[in-house]
């Protein structure tokens, strides 16, 4: 009996730019944390299609979010959105109102490199910033893991993520950069 994914398709999976803040709740986080620093405030999330991550800075709010059409719930704000496919690199810059560059990857792989890919992630899920392991789909899949890692100071936030697709043998990869003055 084949039952389906809480993740849905990397297919249906987008990234989403908006200006606004958004609240959390859109996406009914399985786990969230928040970073601040005198120059910024981040709050990031791990959610059912990936995630989501908003930072402020002087009173400026910008927000990523991976996830299905279904789960992004508004359009106000919205700048960009693109979906993935495994043949091209998104890549987003933006200089106002703090420098923000985004760059995400899909890797489409076969079963055994996928299987080591995620037994990998998974070693490395206890030293991450985030992580969460969702249910499998069934007995001979693992469940789809996210993993965000995250590294900063004062006048920069760098944001890994790391997001596994069990059904499409895919791991979507995420990197995203911010600069503040």
């Amino acid at each position: 009996m084949h039952t389906q994914s809480i993740r849905p398709s990397i297919s249906e999976t987008s990234y989403r730019f908006f200006d606004r803040p958004l609240h959390p709740e859109l996406f009914s986080p399985a786990v969230s944390g928040k970073v601040r620093t005198s120059r910024y405030e981040m709050a990031i999330g791990i959610c059912q299609g990936g995630h989501f991550a908003q930072v402020t800075s002087n009173g400026k709010t910008l927000a990523e979010v991976t996830a299905p059409d279904s789960q992004v719930l508004t359009t106000f704000g919205l700048q960009q959105t693109y979906f993935f496919n495994d043949e091209e690199e998104l890549i987003v810059e933006v200089d106002k109102p703090f420098a923000y560059h985004f760059a995400g990857q899909v890797d489409a792989v076969d079963f055994p490199i996928f299987t080591r890919v995620q037994l990998e992630l998974e070693m490395a899920a206890s030293r991450a910033f985030l992580s969460y392991v969702f249910p499998a789909p069934h007995r001979l899949l693992s469940g789809p893991l996210s993993l965000i890692q995250v590294e900063g100071n004062e006048h920069m936030l760098t944001v890994h993520t790391f997001h596994t697709f069990p059904e499409d043998l895919v791991v979507l990869r995420t990197q995203s950069l911010y600069e503040f003055e």
